[in-house]
């Protein structure tokens, strides 16, 4: 049987969405720190550890239930087959909209997701909790305008899996849950019972994922862990440095222009702006797309991350959600405004070539240039080989201030022996810890264990923006544990507890 035009569209989407998770699968898909906590603490959980309680942390908790899914299912190799089922699923419901809505070429905004989504200058890797909110944004905006029996509570189950993997990425949603409020079924429904009705079917959905986390919570007695990590830390410690408007504003147009996101950005914010002031279909959908827009910037203007240093750090990845962002803004200019986009295939061409080839260009780039994961400075350091030949056991490894190797930790399948899996807000926060109860907690806790090995670069590694923390903890180090002579290296940021105190 021949293939129809439509057979080979799809495809194209779905092919170019595997080959791009392709270039992220685990041979190639390098380290980075928050995905080695969120893999630690994902095979923690399935060790029956539980979020907040027994290891510190600071996301919304779905994400590591994500990863211990993945991991279960098989390893690395689970993770990225999960994360790419996403990826393939979103796509496919994006195109199937874009075909129902008759676009002239309804490839274009699946592909332009996925270009952006993989797009190696701005993504650090697969699995962060960033891109599962660009998943489940595309998710809840093909339910929105598409014509289930189940829309309104889908609408509150996807708005719930947002808020739970990232809680900013919660914001870009309320637009649309205001829209689908508000105008979803005028005339037949448009009344205050019509109304409760949805807004129950949306309160249900969120609260299908919702109740389960909770109740887990609260069976292991931390539910007061949860909300004072998960959510009352980043309000009063992780977002409470502040930069200027016109600092943010220099972040966002670095960070578009340097990721290759500038072009897709300002061709779907001029269309979305000309869309509004003209003759136009859906004129409040378009609002709530271009509302959802600006939102999805919500991380880099909720406050400056500086470290500790005089001038904020740009976090690239942050602006993931843009992938989503911008492709539902395009759709609903493309398929409602008729006064600036002509619909024909023609017209829509010069947008084909504006919005891919830059970001193609960029994905090729990527993909001849692959680096091997096994090739990666923590993963061949002489450390790591050395604990190779040498495995520890449960609590005999700690990582102090070196993130990239917790990586080391489901690499020997080993457990922390301190909750405080990881310490930058010793460097960051002046004020973090003031009375050095929590880094003497670490001691103790090494001490009890009798911990073998503890990773941590005595120059750089050791960094705390309060001195008398610095100190203590040298001494703590100096007294109970020595560098480890690595065969072969000039210099080790091994340490393994002295004989004395084993």
């Amino acid at each position: 049987m021949m293939m129809t035009n439509r057979t080979y569209r799809v495809f194209f989407v779905l092919g170019a969405c595997l080959f791009l998770s392709w270039l992220y699968c685990p041979l190639y898909d390098l380290g980075m720190s928050d995905k080695e906590i969120f893999t630690y603490c994902g095979w923690a959980v399935t060790k029956g550890l539980v979020p907040y309680k027994d290891f510190f942390d600071h996301k919304p908790p779905l994400i590591y239930f994500f990863y211990a899914a993945g991991l279960f299912l098989g390893g690395a190799w689970g993770l990225w087959l999960l994360n790419t089922t996403l990826a393939l699923l979103a796509t496919g419901a994006l195109y199937i909209r874009s075909r129902d809505y008759k676009l002239p070429f309804p490839w274009l905004l699946p592909l332009l997701f996925n270009l952006m989504l993989r797009d190696y200058l701005i993504s650090e890797g697969t699995n962060l909790t960033r891109e599962y909110t660009a998943f489940f944004y595309i998710f809840f905006f093909c339910t929105l305008i598409g014509k289930s029996r189940y829309k309104y509570f889908l609408l509150g189950l996807f708005s719930g899996l947002s808020f739970f993997t990232q809680q900013d990425q919660f914001l870009p949603l309320l637009p649309f849950l205001f829209y689908a409020l508000a105008t979803e079924g005028a005339g037949k429904t448009r009344d205050i019972a019509g109304g409760l009705r949805r807004f129950a079917l949306m309160v249900s959905g969120g609260l299908t994922v919702t109740l389960p986390l909770l109740i887990y919570f609260a069976v292991h007695h931390a539910l007061g862990d949860l909300l004072e990590q998960g959510f009352l830390f980043n309000l009063n410690v992780y977002t409470s440095e502040k930069k200027s408007l016109w600092d943010h504003f220099r972040t966002i147009k670095r960070v578009l222009d340097e990721g290759n996101y500038e072009l897709p950005f300002l061709i779907a914010f001029c269309l979305g702006i000309l869309a509004l002031i003209g003759n136009t279909r859906k004129k409040g959908l378009i609002l709530a797309a271009f509302t959802g827009l600006l939102l999805t910037l919500s991380p880099e203007l909720m406050g400056g991350r500086f470290k500790g240093q005089s001038t904020a750090f740009d976090y690239f990845y942050y602006f993931l959600p843009l992938s989503a962002g911008i492709c539902v803004l395009l759709f609903t200019v493309f398929a409602f405004s008729t006064d600036f986009v002509a619909r024909s295939r023609a017209a829509h061409f010069p947008y084909v070539l504006l919005l891919c080839c830059s970001l193609s260009y960029t994905a090729f780039q990527h993909a001849t240039h692959l680096s091997r994961r096994d090739e990666d400075p923590v993963i061949a350091s002489p450390e790591m080989n050395y604990l190779h030949q040498h495995p520890p056991g449960n609590y005999q490894l700690y990582v102090f201030q070196n993130e990239d190797y917790i990586e080391a930790y489901y690499e020997f399948r080993v457990l922390a022996p301190s909750r405080w899996i990881y310490q930058h807000f010793w460097t960051w926060y002046a004020n973090w810890d003031p009375d050095g109860k929590i880094l003497r907690s670490i001691g103790d806790d090494l001490l009890r264990h009798h911990t073998t090995y503890v990773i941590m670069d005595p120059v750089n590694g050791a960094d705390f923006r309060n001195p008398s923390a610095k100190d203590w903890w040298m001494s703590f180090m100096r007294t109970n544990y020595e560098p480890v002579v690595i065969p072969g290296s000039s210099r080790t940021i091994l340490w393994r507890l002295k004989i004395d105190k084993k």
